[in-house]
């Protein structure tokens, strides 16, 4: 089932997003056990609130009522107000970065970080975790190389699919399937950071909103706004990320998953985020895919 739901959100000023574990002993990964563990996402006060996972499956499959649509808003409203996560660790806080241009080491850790979120929520519907893999990470990179030397980002109308496919045929991936792996954002732009240079805290703190957002109804807001209904669109997100696409067993049990950033060449502010989620039946050249 392909990702298509693209979509810009606020947050401060702007923020982008489109739709589209367990952990490595891969050396280089910085985050302690201690940092992962305290950045989730909490579903409980959504799943109580109306947030299920047949209701997501409805919005998957176009079958949605509008009593659903109001449970999935009010469940994802609770969860905008639930998940308030900040990095507070010194060491994150003086660690200055350029996102497009980060350390091997450092994309590791912010896959880890990213990865951690997804499942976080993912256990708590039920779901397997996915996988850090070194290919998914370098498939990742391959597609925020194709998103910046033909200038493309999230904030463009869709995906660029001919970039994601040649990134994947490049990563020994199917390159005719379309667009099936990846769920995009856009780093949010304020007058602190509003360009490709922050803190690793400020980056952390940045990719929570995000993957918040995609998971609660593709809000599209500052916290000043969250119970605004009108701020809820979408759950095509939240339907790749936790599994909850298809009711006939299409969905993967679990992928293999890396995160990348792209910029533009005339525009410094915008960043996207490409997250990259990869089943096995998608992999054509193991080889290739793991070197």
């Amino acid at each position: 089932m392909r990702k298509n739901i693209k979509f810009l959100a606020l947050f401060g000023v702007a923020v982008g997003l489109m739709a589209g574990g367990m952990m490595s002993n891969e050396v280089g990964t910085n985050a302690s056990a201690q940092e992962v563990s305290a950045a989730t996402i909490n579903m409980s006060a959504a799943k109580k609130a109306g947030y299920t996972k047949s209701r997501v499956l409805k919005a998957n499959q176009g079958r949605m009522s509008g009593s659903d649509k109001n449970k999935l808003i009010k469940g994802s409203m609770a969860g905008m107000k639930q998940n308030k996560w900040m990095d507070t660790d010194p060491s994150d806080r003086t660690r200055i970065v350029t996102v497009t241009n980060l350390s091997w080491n450092d994309k590791v850790e912010l896959s880890h970080f990213t990865m951690g979120l997804i499942n976080s929520a993912r256990r708590q519907m039920g779901k397997k975790a996915w996988t850090y893999k070194k290919g998914a990470l370098k498939f990742a990179d391959r597609t925020a190389k194709q998103y910046y030397d033909n200038n493309r980002s999230c904030w463009d109308s869709d995906h660029y699919v001919p970039g994601i496919e040649r990134a994947a045929k490049q990563s020994g991936l199917n390159s005719t399937v379309g667009q099936v792996y990846e769920d995009e954002a856009g780093l949010p732009i304020t007058s602190e950071y509003n360009g490709q240079t922050r803190s690793m805290a400020a980056l952390k703190n940045q990719i929570y909103f995000n993957v918040k957002q995609m998971i609660f109804g593709g809000y599209w807001g500052d916290d000043s706004q969250v119970n605004q209904a009108s701020r809820y669109t979408e759950w095509q997100h939240a339907g790749d990320l936790l599994g909850l696409r298809s009711s006939q067993g299409f969905d993967a049990k679990t992928k293999y998953f890396g995160v990348s950033f792209s910029g533009l060449k005339n525009d410094q502010s915008k960043i996207s985020v490409h997250m990259m989620g990869v089943a096995k039946r998608y992999i054509k050249n193991y080889k290739k895919f793991n070197r």
